[in-house]
């Protein structure tokens, strides 16, 4: 468990004389993501969510980004990759650099890819450490509660039994007509959490001094840093020039994603600054925003920073930032405001055109039309977009999950009481 929910980020740099031969074949990828002839991502191994995004940029080279959330550790992942789906080979084949086919086997690539591997500067998910079979097993589990409770015989032959009776009955009935799927309750991670947060104390109270010295100078170069900044001028109301809502809000999909990218503001203090925040958030997505709840936020599948570093000499690094999250694009947004202004505001405040800012966490998004606009202004297109539980929000998700976990449990009668609430 320690090892699911992982993220992954490969990024190439795009061979220009392959660029429109890519363009097609993500095309067509994404125009059948199940039956297409080119790379179908349903075939990866124990993938929650993927994505490839073009990068473009009129100064630097053009990138291929694949973004990947997964279980298992980075190079077991991609050596699974690399030998069960060979065929990833028609999109990075266009990518400088890239094994020529007599040099292809699966250990090439997966070296190739693990090379290209940038990591997270923070990461979260709505279910860490819930591997992607768990997830479909769990949901499959309270289909079939659903089912035994929908069938009229059954519901007769409960009725009037004490709550315990009716859970051991439940738990028979899929154990039985289920055999196949997992209804053990054992595997909670409460100690590992338990365990992170006091290391995470410990490290503040470690770095707390240090912390306090350094801290009164670079709150004064911030203030004078945040006078002087430029923020975008944002029309109103808010308006989607690229006509990236169209990619959004797909089939009927309960599930949206977002790619976001910005250019960091120059200098080497608003980049450290930048990364210290973003580490910061990282800790508290890894040990104690573990259930799903984000600064309030309950509809992020999963989330991610990533730091761009130019080594060209232009010194224009970026921030890329990912999303996986259940709604629209205007609730999602609304929430950000509404519940994590400060978190939006420490990390893009940081970056080029965000609303003007006041020590580091205020206004800035509290601007909620300045920072939606500013948000549609930078967000990119994403060419193809996949999602492994497109039926489920993260809600389904972990209310499926707490009904396995209990489903072979001996609960109070109150405590069964709000079990079946949640079916």
């Amino acid at each position: 468990m320690r090892t699911a929910t992982q993220a992954l980020t490969v990024i190439a740099e795009i061979d220009p004389g392959h660029r429109e031969l890519l363009d097609d074949r993500l095309a067509a990828i994404a125009a059948d993501l199940e039956r297409n002839p080119l790379f179908r991502p349903r075939d990866l191994p124990d993938t929650h969510f993927m994505r490839f995004v073009v990068v473009e940029d009129r100064e630097l080279p053009a990138l291929l980004v694949w973004e990947s959330n997964h279980d298992g550790d980075t190079m077991p992942y991609l050596d699974l990759v690399a030998s069960k789906t060979p065929w990833i080979d028609r999109v990075f084949e266009c990518c400088v650099g890239y094994p020529p086919p007599r040099e292809r086997d699966y250990e090439a690539r997966a070296v190739w890819l693990g090379q290209h591997a940038v990591r997270a500067s923070a990461f979260y998910t709505g279910y860490r450490g819930v591997p992607r079979k768990q997830v479909l097993n769990d949901r499959m589990v309270h289909d079939a509660i659903r089912n035994a409770l929908d069938d009229n015989g059954n519901r007769k032959a409960l009725e009037g039994l004490p709550g315990h009776e009716i859970q051991r009955r439940l738990c028979e009935h899929v154990r039985v007509t289920e055999p196949h799927l997992n209804i053990a309750g054992n595997d909670s991670q409460e100690a590992r959490w338990l365990l992170g947060k006091i290391a995470a104390i410990a490290l503040l109270i470690v770095l707390f001094v240090p912390l306090i010295v350094v801290g009164i100078p670079w709150y004064l170069v911030l203030r004078s840093k945040e006078k002087r900044d430029a923020a975008d001028v944002n029309t109103r109301p808010v308006h989607d020039d690229k006509g990236l809502a169209q990619f959004e809000d797909q089939d009927g999909v309960k599930q949206n994603q977002l790619t976001h990218l910005v250019d960091i503001k120059p200098g080497w203090f608003r980049l450290a600054t930048l990364r210290f925040v973003l580490a910061a958030i990282d800790v508290i997505a890894r040990v104690y925003s573990v259930r799903g709840n984000l600064g309030g936020i309950v509809s992020i599948h999963f989330a991610r920073w990533v730091i761009l570093v130019d080594r060209s000499g232009k010194q224009r690094h970026r921030l890329l930032f990912f999303s996986n999250y259940d709604g629209s694009w205007e609730s999602y947004l609304g929430e950000f405001v509404d519940r994590a202004a400060y978190g939006l505001t420490a990390v893009w405040s940081n970056t080029v055109g965000f609303p003007r800012t006041e020590r580091l966490l205020g206004a800035g998004a509290r601007d909620e039309e300045a920072f939606k606009q500013w948000t549609r202004h930078h967000q990119i297109r994403t060419q193809v977009w996949w999602t492994g539980v497109p039926d489920s929000t993260v809600q389904n998700i972990r209310d499926d999950i707490w009904i396995r976990q209990n489903l072979d449990r001996g609960l109070a009668d109150d405590e069964v009481a709000a079990w079946l609430r949640k079916l």
